[in-house]
């Protein structure tokens, strides 16, 4: 293998790590597809070039290395090792990061076939926004939030499942109150998705990155890159207009670019609160009491000689209680009227006895014929009885 442009031979990277063929090459690194020969595994080696027109290159190196070595996020790729190499000439070194190497394609080359679906879009946002909610959280900030940073990896060979994607390439990024290792006026991102403060030159912070974030995911929907041109023309752009987020696109689109890209850095709202509004977006679970009545099942009826799926009747209304009588005609309970019944029966009796006795003007040798007694009624009513047949005796 011949000497790479990082000024490396074909002699093991470390002494373990083998260089493959070419993953990727920007204006500061080269990225290999590597075997770590100890492990054997595959990894990614990025190697800086030697030649470095910025003498504050090394210092973005040697931060780069700082800020990879305290993240561990599903969404970033992981920092295996880090050293540096001798040169093939021997007069000088080269630095080298040792990485996870991800299956896949950039979200760059991904977007030349065309913008993706919905779906893929909120899950593709709620893993940059939680990498980026969690590197906040640290105190840093990416500051090169673009397409070409974002791996999209393979489905997972086991299940066929989607992998999160992958934010890398933290060269420029950097500790919230580090100093800076840029000089003044001096811009440091890519100028199509630049914040408003970064094209202007200010000090950035996390409402930056978000920014970002929200020009990648219109693009994302899009299919086009809002703020196109050369690097000027593009940076100024975002000074004097608002990106266009099409109504079409729905919710939570239309409403959540436009605060993630608002010109003040304090309106957008943080990664974290982006990385909740995507998740729910792309879960749309409904809880129970939110959840639409349940239609009735079909119902199986045979027609014309087949079967057809034909809908249930709807649901029968609840039967109304029967209206309740009034007061005045209710009925007597059972034991109740038979006792009024056997009074009226004997007082009847009474009377028609009563009635049929002789005449007082008849012999006095005559007597009345005796009267039967009633029948012996227990308890109340048969005392009420008795005292109404004395009442009526002769």
């Amino acid at each position: 293998m011949a000497e790479s442009d990082t000024g490396l031979t074909a002699s093991l990277v470390g002494g373990r790590y083998r260089l493959l063929e070419v993953a990727g090459s920007g204006a500061m690194a080269t990225v290999h597809r590597a075997r770590d020969e100890v492990l054997g595994r595959i990894v990614a080696v990025k190697t800086f070039r030697e030649q470095a027109p910025d003498p504050q290159h090394q210092l973005r190196r040697h931060g780069e290395m700082e800020v990879l070595a305290h993240l561990n996020h599903s969404s970033l790729a992981q920092l295996y090792d880090v050293g540096t190499e001798a040169s093939a000439d021997g007069t000088s070194s080269v630095t080298y990061l040792v990485m996870e190497f991800v299956e896949g394609i950039d979200l760059r080359q991904t977007l030349r076939s065309g913008p993706l679906t919905d779906d893929d879009v909120r899950r593709l946002g709620a893993d940059l926004a939680s990498a980026l909610a969690y590197i906040h959280a640290l105190g840093i900030v990416h500051r090169d939030i673009k397409p070409a940073n974002v791996l999209v990896p393979d489905p997972s060979p086991r299940t066929g499942r989607r992998l999160p994607v992958k934010l890398t390439d933290f060269g420029i990024a950097r500790f919230v109150d580090a100093a800076r290792l840029t000089q003044t006026n001096t811009t440091i991102g890519t100028a199509n998705y630049l914040s408003p403060e970064q094209a202007r030159g200010e000090p950035v912070g996390a409402a930056s990155d978000v920014y970002s974030l929200g020009l990648v995911l219109l693009e994302c929907l899009t299919g086009r890159i809002e703020f196109p041109g050369q690097a000027v023309a593009a940076a100024a752009a975002r000074l004097f207009r608002y990106p266009r987020v099409p109504q079409e696109l729905g919710e939570p689109w239309v409403s959540l670019i436009p605060r993630m890209t608002a010109q003040n850095p304090a309106q957008r709202p943080t990664a974290a609160e982006v990385a909740t509004i995507l998740t729910e977006a792309a879960t749309e679970v409904l809880t129970p009491s939110a959840q639409a009545p349940t239609a009735p099942a079909p119902s199986l009826r045979a027609d014309d000689g087949g079967t057809r799926l034909l809908p249930a009747p709807p649901p029968r209304p609840p039967k109304a209680p029967p209206p309740q009588r009034p007061l005045g005609r209710r009925m007597l309970a059972p034991r109740t009227l038979a006792a009024v019944v056997v009074l009226a029966l004997i007082v009847l009796v009474v009377v028609l006895l009563a009635v049929l006795r002789p005449s007082s003007g008849g012999s006095s040798q005559q007597h009345s014929p005796s009267i039967p007694a009633s029948p012996s009624i227990p308890g109340p009513l048969g005392s009420h009885i008795a005292q109404l047949e004395r009442s009526v005796r002769p």
